[in-house]
């Protein structure tokens, strides 16, 4: 397995699968950056399921169980697991231990940056696994996601010093690095640099709102928030496709719907064209038009202007959605539901970009410590701030070539979602967030960290269900909304035909009952390919191994550790 895994042409650098050979670093590299581009799709692909913001046409149980019944333990194999050890774990020690025989100090530089960028979303969604004895063994102990973390912050800590030492990034040994070989920035550590401080930013993120949420955590974060948008060099970090054949040259999320399998078989194609918007997130989160309305020109289809960026309306016809799983009805066409793939969302063009850290994600983060320590009059201008960003990646700010109906819709969205300082919430904050990292990993995450909160589960935030939308559309047929047809609360729901032994029958399986019955999932099982075959005694030893229980165990910065969080039942963080 110790072997870059051939892509076609441009990554095509093995003689044969069972001849692997150790290729130089300018042919070994392009490969590396390439699939960290697509281990970020392959994490936002289930994501977007998994948060309830996409759906599927059908309801019935079908082999992606992040898309139906979260029967997770029948599935073959997930791809994030696979990227992170093989596709970049494997070939990332490999090209270490060559820029190490090299000297060639920026090349180790931007992959270790890039083995902690892996790691952390690797982590975020198996939790505990092999890290300090991988790749030693067939069967490598599992590590604890604390180790984890404590190495990461270690880890981060000494690349940043490393940045900043001129031994390193002026080391004459230091090779040249292409645009061929690092499609992301060309090989320039200084903005390498920016990237790891943005990573440092997202870890102590995690230590909120229920880890370490204190005034220190807070400023710790705002200060890395700082150093990264503050840095002379700082720009977004994005893996820009071209287009075209063979398959990876195009966007994961465009039309032609590329599959990644470099002959493991565990890549995941977008099926977008099969794939509708959730109520929760067109109706609830875009404060869409219900669908019964007739749309009418002067009004729009939502009261969000991202709405018609992020996909295409079916000409003449509302925006339709769906509820989670509970399928189309038997005269209903998927045609009848908005397109996914949009020209105005840059994810979803085959010369689009993956985008590994933006902006407006920085400014949330920000938002959020800053919010957390007090400073709401703060934090509510960092909040605009961030929501502007994401609106601009998407153009859906009018200019002054605007129309009339399009500014009026722009200055509706800002006063009936931006509340003022006064009546700001963290789930105002993070229900913009969750539009923002559309298409993206950190919106499941996000969900994680608060837990799902929502009136249904019960689950407040200093005093808030992070997940009920306060202001729905309530209005008539003809109406201009306004605020007073803002009134309708809508919550955040489990999906519809869970897989019931699973999901609804606590007992079924020896588990204990004090585990909620609204119980929501919260990590991945491991690869049943490679863990379940080779390693199955260290899974027995965590209580992992073919065990529903698991997909419910929170990570380690998910479990209440102050009184921020409050719950109608108690047992619920047991």
């Amino acid at each position: 397995m110790l072997t870059v895994g051939g892509c076609q042409d441009f990554l095509d650098v093995n003689e044969s699968k069972d001849n692997p050979i150790d290729p130089p670093i300018s042919e070994r590299m392009p490969l590396i950056v390439f699939m960290m581009s697509q281990e970020t799709y392959d994490h936002a692909e289930y994501g977007i399921y998994l948060s309830q913001c996409l759906t599927t046409g059908g309801k019935v149980s079908t082999n992606w169980a992040y898309k139906n019944a979260w029967n997770f333990l029948n599935m073959n194999r997930h791809p994030q697991w696979r990227r992170h050890f093989y596709d970049i774990g494997v070939n990332v020690e490999g090209l270490l231990e060559r820029a190490n025989n090299e000297n060639a100090r920026n090349a180790t530089l931007i992959m270790r940056t890039i083995l902690l960028y892996s790691t952390l979303i690797t982590t975020d969604v198996f939790g505990d696994m092999p890290r300090s004895e991988v790749y030693k063994s067939a069967s490598p102990a599992y590590d604890t996601q604390e180790s984890i973390y404590e190495w990461m912050f270690g880890e981060a800590d000494e690349l940043l010093q490393l940045y900043n030492d001129e031994s390193w990034t002026k080391n004459p040994d230091n090779i040249t690095i292409t645009p061929t070989m690092d499609r992301i920035f060309s090989g320039d550590l200084a903005k390498w640099n920016v990237f790891a401080k943005a990573i440092k930013a997202r870890l102590l993120l995690r230590k909120l709102p229920n880890w370490d949420n204190t005034p220190a955590t807070c400023d710790a974060i705002i200060a890395a928030v700082d150093a990264t948008l503050n840095d002379p060099n700082y720009t977004d970090v994005i893996y820009k496709y071209d287009g075209g054949s063979p398959a990876e040259k195009c966007c994961p999320w465009g039309p032609a719907q590329p599959k990644m399998n470099l002959g493991w078989a565990q890549a995941r194609d977008n099926l977008l064209d099969q794939a509708l918007p959730s109520k929760f997130f067109f109706y609830g989160m875009l404060g869409g038009y219900t669908k019964e309305n007739v749309y009418v020109a002067t009004r729009g289809y939502a009261l969000d202007p991202r709405a018609t960026k992020l996909m295409n309306p079916v000409i003449g016809q509302p925006m339709r959605y769906l509820e989670n799983n509970i399928g189309m009805d038997v005269t209903d066409k998927i045609t009848n539901y908005p397109g996914l793939f949009s020209s105005n969302n840059p994810y979803t063009k085959n010369d689009g970009y993956i985008l590994l850290f933006g902006r407006e994600e920085l400014l949330f983060i920000k938002a959020e410590a800053q919010y957390w320590k007090g400073d709401k009059i703060g934090s509510y201008a960092t909040y605009i701030e961030a929501v502007d960003a994401n609106l601009q990646r998407f153009n859906a700010i009018p200019d002054n070539n605007a129309s009339a109906i399009d500014q009026r819709n722009y200055e509706r969205f800002r006063t009936i979602r931006f509340t003022g300082e006064s009546e700001y919430t963290i789930a105002e904050l993070m229900q913009q967030k969750y539009i923002a990292m559309y298409m993206l990993p950190e919106q499941w995450t996000d969900m994680r960290r608060y837990n799902y909160s929502s009136r249904t589960n019960g689950i407040r935030y200093d005093g808030e269900f992070v997940y009920t939308i306060k202001y729905c559309y309530n209005g008539g047929t003809t109406q201009q909304p306004n605020a007073s047809n803002f009134t309708t609360e809508f919550s955040l729901t489990r999906p519809y035909n869970l897989y019931a032994p699973y999901w609804d029958t606590p007992d079924s399986y020896g588990i204990n009952a004090h585990f909620s019955p609204n119980a929501w999932i919260n990590r991945l099982n491991y690869d049943p390919e490679t863990e379940e075959r080779y390693n199955s005694q260290q899974l027995e030893l965590m209580g992992a191994y073919q065990n529903p229980q698991w997909l419910r165990k929170r990570m380690i910065w998910a479990y209440k550790n102050n009184n921020y969080v409050e719950c109608a039942d108690p047992t619920e963080w047991q």
